[in-house]
Formats: C-alpha cells, sequence, structure tokens
C-alpha cells in the first residue's frame, strides 16, 4: 500500500458549484425514479380480512375537547359601606377530590370613582380585563364542585381581620357619625391606593355549591358505560384567529357529559362572605371550610362574616359565542371589534389523566 505510486480517485464534478434547493430536490426525484418497480406490492396477493392479524380503524382527527361549558355572568358585588376598590376573583374546586380545577377568573366591577384611585398604576387598561363573564368547562361534573368568590382590596397597614373590620360594624344607611367614618376611611383607602396600588390583601370569599346544576343520575351510568381514555378530556386541535367552532366537533355534547336537561339560566345571590382569616389562606385551609360548609351550617358561626351581595347568574354556555377570548387570549370567530367587554374561556385543570394527542403548544 504505497500512496505515492497509487493513481488519483476521480475528481467530482460541479462538487463547488452553487444549485439551487428546487434543481436538487428535482435531480434526486429523477434518480430514484431510475430502475424502480412500477407496481411493486400488486405482485402480493390481498390478505384476506378473516386472516387479518390486525385490523386497524382509521383514528378521528383530533378535536378540542369542550366538556360541561357553563357561562358565569358576574351581576353585581356590593357591601355595607362602599369605600374603596374591590377586586374579585372566581374559580371552581373539587372538594372530593381536594383539587383546584380551574385557573382563576379576575373581575373587575368597580365604579369609575374607585378607578381612579388606581389611575396612577394603570396607565392602559386591555379591553380583556374588563371582561365581566366567563366560560368554565367541567369534564368530569359532581355534586361536590363549589364556585369560590374570593374578594381582595389593596393593601394596607394593619391585619387582614383589622382591616374588615368596618364592613361588619358600619352601615352606610345610618347617616351621621357613620357618614363621617365612612368619608374618612374612603379618604385613607386612597391614600392606600396611591401608594400601595399595585399590591393586593385578601379581605372576603364565598362558596357557592353547583350540585343542583348536574345530573348525577347520568353522571353514574357513565362511569359504568363510558370506556376510559375514549373522548374524554380531548385537547385536540386549537382554534385559531381564523377558526371559528362547529357544534358538531364537539366530543361531548351536554346531555353526554352529565349536565342535567332541567340546567336553565339562574341568578344566584349570596349575602354572606366570609371573613379571611390571615393564618389560614393555604387552597389546604379552604378544603376544609368547604367540606365543613357542605355537611353542616356549623361554619356559619365559627367563621366571622361579612354582610354583602353577590348576585351571578350561571348557564349553559352556547356553542357559538360572540366576542369570546380562549386561555391564551386569542379572540374567537366571531368577534366584533366594537364590543368593549369580551367573554373569557377559562383553563381548565382535570382531575385525571387526559390520554389525548398534543396538538398546540402552550
Amino acid at each position: 500500500f504505497d500512496l505515492r505510486s497509487l493513481q488519483p480517485d476521480e475528481r467530482l464534478e460541479n462538487l463547488l458549484q452553487l444549485v439551487s434547493a428546487e434543481d436538487f430536490e428535482k435531480e434526486k426525484e429523477e434518480a430514484r425514479k431510475t430502475n424502480r418497480p412500477a407496481e411493486l406490492f400488486a405482485l402480493y396477493p390481498p390478505v384476506d380480512e378473516e386472516d387479518a392479524v390486525e385490523i386497524r380503524p382509521v383514528p378521528e382527527c383530533p378535536k378540542e375537547h369542550l366538556g360541561n361549558r357553563i357561562l358565569v355572568k358576574v351581576l353585581t358585588l356590593k357591601f355595607e359601606i362602599e369605600i374603596e376598590p374591590l377586586f374579585a376573583s372566581i374559580a371552581l374546586y373539587d372538594v372530593k377530590e381536594r383539587k383546584k380545577i380551574s385557573e382563576n377568573f379576575h373581575c373587575d366591577l368597580n365604579s369609575d370613582q374607585f378607578k381612579g384611585f388606581l389611575r396612577a398604576h394603570t396607565p392602559s387598561i386591555d379591553p380583556s380585563s374588563q371582561a365581566r363573564s366567563a366560560v368554565f368547562s367541567v369534564t368530569y361534573p359532581s355534586s361536590d364542585i363549589y364556585l369560590v368568590v374570593k374578594i381582595e382590596k389593596v393593601l394596607q397597614q394593619g391585619e387582614i381581620a383589622d382591616c374588615a373590620e368596618p364592613y361588619m360594624i358600619i352601615k352606610e344607611s345610618d347617616g351621621g357619625k357613620s357618614k363621617e367614618k365612612v368619608e374618612k376611611l374612603k379618604l385613607q383607602a386612597e391614600s392606600f391606593c396611591q401608594r400601595l396600588g399595585k399590591y393586593r390583601m385578601p379581605f372576603a370569599w364565598a362558596p357557592i355549591s353547583l350540585a343542583s346544576f348536574f345530573n348525577i343520575s347520568t353522571l353514574e351510568r357513565e362511569s359504568t358505560d363510558v370506556e376510559p381514555g375514549v373522548g374524554r378530556n380531548s385537547v385536540g386541535e386549537k382554534r385559531s384567529l381564523s377558526q371559528s367552532r362547529r357544534p358538531s366537533e364537539r366530543t361531548l355534547s351536554l346531555e353526554e357529559n352529565g349536565v342535567g336537561s332541567n340546567f336553565k339560566a339562574t341568578t344566584l345571590a349570596t349575602n354572606i362572605f366570609f371573613k379571611q382569616e390571615g393564618d389560614r389562606l393555604s387552597d389546604e385551609d379552604l378544603f376544609k371550610f368547604l367540606a365543613d360548609y357542605k355537611r353542616s351550617s356549623s361554619l356559619q358561626r365559627r367563621v366571622k362574616s361579612i354582610p354583602g351581595s353577590l348576585r351571578l347568574e350561571i348557564s349553559p354556555a352556547p356553542d357559538v359565542m360572540n366576542c369570546c377570548l380562549t386561555p391564551e387570549m386569542l379572540p374567537v370567530k366571531p368577534f366584533p371589534e366594537n364590543r368593549t367587554r369580551p367573554h373569557k374561556e377559562i383553563l381548565e385543570f382535570p382531575i385525571r389523566e387526559v390520554y389525548v394527542p398534543h396538538t398546540v403548544y402552550r
């Protein structure tokens, strides 16, 4: 093996010549057709279906899963006295599973006067933050699901219990000294908003049971008849700005998924808010409260309450909604530009695993 006596290899023609991608692909395609059998698999006889080892059905195209969609509209939120901006957030909790099953929906019901307290901290307001209605999805409905409304206020000096005290003892309707106290508290709140308007503190909360909205007999049938993992909770392909939802693409209808046929638009009102305890702020504490609340009314005697008024309207969400935003804040057609208050779809946190292909990146 003598390198000096060997003949050089043939030079590769056009090695450094620039070739366009289209010409390169065309050349490779022609090369693949050279000496290629015309119908290779036609030489083999077809397999008899009875002797086939496995028959694979054509899978369905992935669909977006909608579950039980309920539309929650926040109508009014008032307390005995109005001295400062208050902020409501709504989420769903499953007491039996001890899990939070939705993200938070934040709602601003403040008057223009109280919004003015925070103008220094809110130079611009996104239209999506003006939503007062939300679409919650529940894949596994049960009588243990609660809609929990949490109320927050701007951070201020003192303990949480002390900050809630005026709402429990002062009534604006009393007039006289009460009116003077309210005006003084309003001035204090304005100064807190100017200094600490970016920060929040817990104030109160109220539970609302959704047991009456779900058909439990349908659920019991589901647990035995429905195969696990088939069409349940499928995330599927997400709508984009150019897509609109077709009712035929729903994986499960409201009746199939456990919402009773008697589920109509209902207005709910609660007049009692539980005062938030400063040392019990975690979800674990909340689940204990909800379990006690479900068993008996003893919770109302043990936990101090704040008089107030909250009105909600709960109804089945229509298949097509105008001016709706996905959890990723993408507008869903039809989306009229002139509407100021959109609906928001709230992301669900399913209590059990979902066996579906992921077709979008979140």
